[in-house]
């Protein structure tokens, strides 16, 4: 994995824009990451979100979007086993010897007195 090539110019208004887009399409990304980020997004946005991403990282031959192919020496993702059903804890346990134990204690006064 390759770190994150984070391209970036100056506005003639002295803004940072990130690479090939506008100063008014990188306030629009900022705005569109930060809805993301808190879960406001509807299709639409997540669309222009999109698109705007793809302008951005798109400008850049070095950073192709997928694959056209598997490298060679990979292998594929193999489908993941499904996980066995859970058996209860120790903790469980333990919350449950107490319940006993308190039920014993209560039983033993009641007969003693």
């Amino acid at each position: 994995m390759q770190p994150i090539d984070f391209r970036y110019r100056l506005s003639d208004q002295g803004r940072i824009v990130l690479g090939p887009l506008s100063s008014e399409e990188t306030v629009e990304f900022e705005l569109l990451s930060q809805r993301d980020r808190e879960g406001l997004m509807d299709l639409p946005s997540e669309l222009r979100l999109l698109e705007l991403y793809v302008k951005y990282v798109g400008s850049s031959a070095e950073a192709p979007l997928a694959p056209s192919r598997p490298a060679r020496g990979v292998e594929p993702a193999r489908p993941r086993r499904p996980r066995p059903p859970r058996t209860a804890r120790a903790s469980n346990y333990i919350v449950s010897m107490i319940v006993i134990a308190s039920v014993s204690f209560t039983l033993i006064a009641l007969l003693v007195s």
